[in-house]
């Protein structure tokens, strides 16, 4: 039998220090009060799509954003590790420009894809542990909130982007990957929900 999956895939609501550039990685700040309406408005946006199950990152940022969008359409959360964001070992919790001022920002910049900081892990070495929560392939309709570095993985590995492209990618807080399986193959989609 034919038939089609759906996973949306969304990024956690805006957290301290995101509006700063910073490189937040596995450090663990809280949601804003902005990245809580984040929250609010892709829980209204995801509502009557079908969804069974929530899986989100453990970290808090992520986990306060399934959360609030679970409440509003009335599902529990499951916590995973396997939904965190890649670790930047060194340079977690440090600005954009202070990487670019180090050594690790020209480094970096030769191949985003493939780079891991000392201490810290590339996106290529991630592509495992997030693509882990997809197999086998959920039964039905699946939200997994997350961070931009595994959207940008799955962008890569599920989107039919390019490594340059998926490391480029501009996602925000209020824009969902909409991943579909017909069987075959998978096929991805952007979408913004919009302020």
């Amino acid at each position: 039998m034919d038939f089609t999956m759906i996973v949306y895939v969304v990024r956690h609501g805006e957290a301290e220090g995101n509006r700063e550039g910073r490189f937040l990685g596995q450090v663990n700040p809280p949601l804003t009060e902005r990245g809580r309406e984040h929250a609010r408005r892709m829980g209204e946006a995801l509502k009557g799509r079908g969804i069974e199950q929530i899986r989100a990152s453990d970290l808090d940022r992520a986990f306060t954003t399934a959360s609030i969008i679970g409440g509003l359409i009335g599902l529990p959360v499951e916590r995973t590790p396997a939904l965190r964001e890649v670790n930047h070992g060194v340079i977690d919790g440090w600005t954009a420009e202070a990487i670019m001022a180090s050594p690790y920002g020209p480094a970096r910049e030769k191949d985003k894809y493939n780079y891991a900081p000392p201490g810290g892990e590339s996106y290529k070495g991630i592509e495992a542990r997030i693509l882990s929560v997809l197999d086998p392939l959920p039964a039905a309709p699946t939200l997994l909130v997350t961070h931009l570095g595994p959207m940008r993985v799955l962008l890569h590995c599920l989107g039919g982007v390019s490594e340059a492209e998926a490391t480029g990618a501009k996602i925000g807080h209020d824009e969902m990957l909409i991943l579909s399986h017909d069987g075959g193959q998978w096929r991805g989609e952007r979408h913004r929900i919009g302020e």
